[in-house]
């Protein structure tokens, strides 16, 4: 996508999102939590990839269905590197306002072993709820 820069009439090319967000869709709190993270990232940081609205063609190279809707996957576009699970939460925060003052929590020894243990257990919930909706 390109713009024109309204002072020098010159054509530049849209930001590049930081990072790839891979979310589950199908998810009630994933889908509030996106939502709001959107509406906050008003720099176009992250690009939201709904994993339920993408075909197995364009899954990412070496990534499942399964293994990415299993846990949080975060991909950084300057190198490709993945952060998964809490890292990913972390990653998030980085490069949203407001949030990256915070993000130096899931750095911080007891803080980050308890947010896994609340993920793990979000993560338990979401199989459960993915199932029931699967019938």
């Amino acid at each position: 996508m390109a713009i024109i820069d309204q002072t020098s009439g010159i054509e530049a090319s849209a930001p590049m999102p930081a990072i790839d967000v891979f979310y589950d869709g199908g998810c009630p709190v994933c889908r509030i939590e996106v939502g709001y993270y959107r509406r906050i990232d008003r720099a176009g940081a992250v690009r939201w990839i709904d994993i339920e609205s993408l075909t197995d063609a364009e899954l990412p190279a070496g990534k499942t269905r399964d293994a990415l809707l299993g846990r949080f996957h975060v991909r950084d576009q300057a190198d490709g590197g993945w952060h998964v699970g809490v890292d990913a939460f972390a990653r998030i925060w980085r490069v949203l306002p407001v949030w990256r003052r915070f993000a130096f929590v899931f750095s911080v020894p007891g803080l980050r072993q308890l947010a896994e243990i609340g993920y793990r257990g979000f993560l338990r919930w979401q199989r459960w709820h993915r199932a029931r909706r699967a019938g």
